[in-house]
């Protein structure tokens, strides 16, 4: 049996046991034990490199730095940073579809499960006077709350794939960035193509004040000192969102009793057992030859490089609706491929292209959790909004093969 058919077999039982609802941390774990059978390691072995995979530096860098990100999220959250700026939003801008956009881009900001929940009725009332129907009220809503995980180092995706591709995180950041630009632009040609300023009923808004600049200002600041810490500074993430931790904890007071619940919220949430699955797996795929194991059979079918970097992380995406199997299960095959010109050219040619595709297929995929929240809340047509949805992520993945042919 080729190294691909026992991969894809493994794919396949992770995915019915997230359709079964298994936690993604055991189904990863799992599957490592059964990968390494199917590959023939020894099951001392296997438990071996999962322990081994897990302790790593990388790993504990990892879980340091997600923990970490639940705090912030919850020191922001009560602090209502988020709420404010939001309410800002709507003052300080005069087109209502760009607020109607940047709502939930900036919620956005912080990767909650099912976050698009929160946005979607701030989305329903700013667009209530725009002539926009419930699908693409649904596809504004889920769109741009998402294009932050392709850049923003606090994403428990982007951390995870630059760290299974080997990548600091400001090289990850400068390779995806117009990448980001690209879906943003997109989503707003499919959005709001044909739709006005806003209807002659909409009322003259009140100036902003210097109030709503401050909530503005203090609502971005946390994640922007981040972005700015890990791609400008070259900062460790971790290191990074520990000192915006600090800096927010003595800015808005909280008590140690509330930082000590946030912290152990955070150490006894899904987020560790995923990381720890991920990287079991991600120890076991290359120590068992699986990954030197595909590239041999795709050179034997004769698929290119570029085939497989679209490919294997647009089917993991699509099939789990989960960011973190993709950066599990498919980046490793990806890290792994060795093209002529190096881990240089890999860099170039193909991660944009991984990357961008898996968002693709995790974006369009029915298993993503904020997919039918956001048609639910709206009453939508999931099939039209899934129309809207493979538009505007077309662009993206075209741009990227394009260039991965061409480089």
């Amino acid at each position: 049996m080729s190294s691909l058919i026992k991969i894809l077999i493994v794919a396949f039982l992770l995915v019915i046991a997230l359709r079964k609802h298994i936690n993604l941390g055991i189904a990863m774990l799992v599957s490592s034990v059964f990968l390494g059978l199917m590959f023939h390691m020894k099951p001392l072995d296997i438990v071996s490199e999962m322990v081994t995979s897990v302790l790593e530096v990388d790993s504990l860098k990892i879980i340091a730095s997600l923990t970490l990100v639940m705090v912030l999220e919850g020191i922001l959250r009560e602090a209502g940073f988020l709420k404010d700026m939001t309410g800002s939003l709507r003052v300080i801008l005069r087109d209502q579809r760009l607020v109607a956009a940047l709502l939930p881009m900036f919620i956005g900001l912080l990767p909650s499960a099912g976050g698009a929940l929160f946005s979607a009725p701030l989305v329903d009332e700013i667009t209530t006077d725009l002539p926009l129907s419930a699908e693409k009220k649904s596809f504004i809503n889920y769109w741009f709350r998402h294009p932050m995980e392709l850049i923003i180092p606090i994403y428990p995706v982007t951390i995870m794939t630059s760290q299974v591709l080997g990548l600091p995180m400001w090289r990850y950041v400068s390779l995806m960035f117009p990448y980001f630009l690209i879906v943003i632009a997109s989503g707003a040609v499919v959005a709001f193509r044909r739709c006005p300023h806003a209807s002659l009923e909409v009322q003259e808004k009140p100036s902003p004040t210097r109030s709503d600049w401050i909530s503005m200002v203090r609502g971005l600041a946390p994640i922007a000192s981040v972005v700015i810490a890990t791609v400008v500074a070259k900062l460790d993430v971790a290191i990074a969102i520990g000192i915006v931790i600090l800096i927010s904890v003595l800015y808005t007071r909280v008590p140690a009793r509330r930082l000590v619940e946030h912290l152990k919220q955070a150490a006894t949430s899904n987020i560790i057992p995923m990381i720890c699955g991920v990287m079991a797996f991600k120890g076991v795929l290359e120590t068992s030859g699986a990954v030197q194991g595909l590239t041999e059979s795709f050179e034997i079918l004769g698929v290119s490089e570029v085939t497989v970097a679209f490919a294997m992380p647009f089917l993991v995406g699509l099939l789990t609706g989960h960011g973190a199997a993709t950066a599990g299960v498919a980046m490793p095959v990806i890290a792994g491929l060795r093209v002529s010109g190096g881990l240089a050219d890999l860099g170039l040619r193909l991660i944009p292209l991984a990357v961008i595709s898996g968002h693709a297929g995790l974006m369009i995929s029915p298993a993503h959790l904020c997919f039918p929240i956001t048609v639910g809340h709206f009453k939508a047509d999931f099939a039209r909004v899934s129309q809207f949805v493979a538009i505007a992520a077309t662009a993206g993945v075209l741009v990227a093969l394009v260039f991965a042919a061409i480089a």
